[in-house]
């Protein structure tokens, strides 16, 4: 097992496989699952069948089991939306997507195994060699699920098939792909990539805890960086905002760095979705603009200006984004 920067250095060495989705093509808050972005820390495991697959169920528990997908069908069923970014994803990126997941609560399995009272962590291990942990408070959530199902159809296998975690409102990568083995610890568990790394002339390079719940966040879908404009008037400016485990409150704008204007909130908002926004934008004056965005969600977290600059480590960037417009 390796910890801090070497295990870092070792994940990255191991990446794959990572393809974004393009932003500027989203119009429903679906994406189609052949659009979903991809993120794989190994190769995509072979021999991926549904009648065949087990899930191992150890460490800290009662009842150790190996149980088949068919046993997990007959468990309650829910269908939940849920928005899924990479840990890693710039500010700006598209290592974000959404999808409506259907699938089976994680406490039902973890209740049959009767968990350990000591139990602290649950590890969700994938048969691509990639695991990590998170706490059993967010694994016995009713809305952690194992999910087999992904907007309405079967799970794609580069999303999972024949089974996969979503962890909503975390990272990505607790939400572990071809998930074959859970595992429940007692006490801290061992340490993984994916944790923050600060940095500071008195203290040095120091770790400052493992990555979990996502930030709020917003970024625009149109116009792109660089346009230009050709048409005097109004614009429809647009974009689209999440808040991790939260739900978004305000996502507003600026042109000129000191007034902010309020966009629309063109869809519900509510924990785990991401919201589609707009805002109809008359240019002051030809010339270039550089506007930016930033979101507030329902518990008064805003997005910072920029990134906190002690950060050492790639992860949680959800500073505002800005795109320089040409108006002519």
């Amino acid at each position: 097992m390796l910890a801090g920067s070497a295990a870092g250095a070792w994940l990255r060495a191991q990446e794959t496989e990572a393809i974004a989705f393009d932003l500027s093509l989203l119009d429903d808050p679906a994406v189609h699952n052949e659009l979903f972005f991809v993120r794989q820390h190994f190769p995509q495991p072979s021999g991926l069948s549904a009648a065949v697959w087990k899930i191992e169920v150890a460490g800290a528990v009662k009842t150790p089991s190996s149980v088949p997908l068919e046993a997990l069908s007959r468990l309650p069923e829910r269908r939940l939306p849920a928005t899924v970014e990479c840990a890693e994803n710039p500010v700006g990126g598209g290592l974000v997507s959404h999808a409506e997941w259907t699938g089976h609560p994680l406490a039902s399995v973890l209740e049959a195994a009767r968990v350990s009272d000591r139990a602290t962590h649950v590890v969700l291990h994938g048969a691509d060699g990639f695991a990590h942990p998170i706490p059993l408070s967010k694994a016995t959530h009713s809305d952690t699920l194992l999910v087999t199902g992904m907007n309405g159809e079967k799970l794609p296998p580069g999303h999972g098939f024949p089974i996969r975690a979503i962890i909503p409102g975390w990272y990505g990568m607790q939400s572990i792909k071809w998930l074959n083995k859970i595992e429940v610890l007692e006490g801290e568990p061992p340490a993984r990539a994916y944790r923050r790394r600060t940095q500071s002339l008195l203290a040095g390079t120091r770790d400052d805890g493992a990555v979990g719940a996502g930030l709020v966040k917003a970024v625009f879908t149109r116009p792109l960086d660089g346009a230009i404009l050709t048409q005097r008037g109004r614009f429809h400016v647009r974009g689209v905002a999440w808040a991790g485990e939260h739900s978004i409150a305000r996502v507003e704008l600026t042109a000129d760095g000191a007034t902010w204007h309020t966009a629309q909130l063109d869809d519900k908002p509510q924990p785990y979705v991401w919201v589609r926004w707009s805002w109809m934008w008359t240019p002051a004056a030809p010339g270039i603009v550089e506007l930016a965005v930033r979101a507030t969600d329902d518990a008064g977290n805003q997005q910072p200006r920029q990134r906190t600059r002690t950060r050492m480590d790639p992860y949680e960037s959800n500073a505002w984004q800005s795109i320089r417009i040409t108006v002519s």
